[in-house]
């Protein structure tokens, strides 16, 4: 299900809500995973996505005795922030530790060896299923964008600036 956003949307985008989150997803493999730790308190770090496309599901690789693990245990509701030059997505989901030896060695690579010193061994995947996303959606003319901002300072009338599309999709 598909729920509009207080920005305006461009008439010009023939992508559905369920593609605009994939693509600005798949536009930058940093993001932030947060979780809840054993007092409550949110907690948060960065990682890199390991897979390249995104299909309702995110894989990180993480240390196998690690802080994200136990939390991860304890309660699995995760949120995955995503920025890219094009906007913005915010993945709600559960997380699970998945120890499947080949997805760990399937994505390994040089990068991330250099988390990992002492191999693949040290590293668990993390896989956050997701249930909504959120997204704001800034590409186009980034011109636009800001002439619009402006537009919307300069005259004080009670119209918002258009900076672009955003809504929440149902996963």
């Amino acid at each position: 299900m598909f729920h509009r956003g207080k920005a305006r949307f461009m008439s010009d985008d023939t992508r559905s809500p369920e593609q605009i989150v994939a693509d600005l997803i798949e536009k930058s493999p940093i993001c932030m995973i947060t979780t809840i730790g054993p007092d409550g308190r949110l907690l948060s770090r960065p990682m890199t996505r390991q897979n390249s496309d995104f299909d309702g599901t995110l894989r990180l690789l993480a240390p196998r005795d690690g802080d994200l693990v136990s939390e991860i245990a304890s309660n699995s509701h995760v949120n995955v922030s995503v920025q890219s030059s094009d906007g913005f997505v915010s993945v709600a989901g559960r997380a699970v530790v998945d120890d499947d030896r080949n997805a760990v060695a399937e994505n390994w690579s040089p990068a991330v060896d250099a988390w990992f010193p002492d191999g693949p061994e040290q590293a668990t995947s993390i896989l956050v299923h997701a249930d909504s996303a959120e997204y704001w959606d800034s590409s186009g003319s980034s011109i636009a964008h800001i002439a619009s901002f402006v537009r919307a300072v300069v005259s004080r009338d009670d119209r918002t600036p258009d900076m672009g599309d955003s809504g929440t999709v149902e996963l």
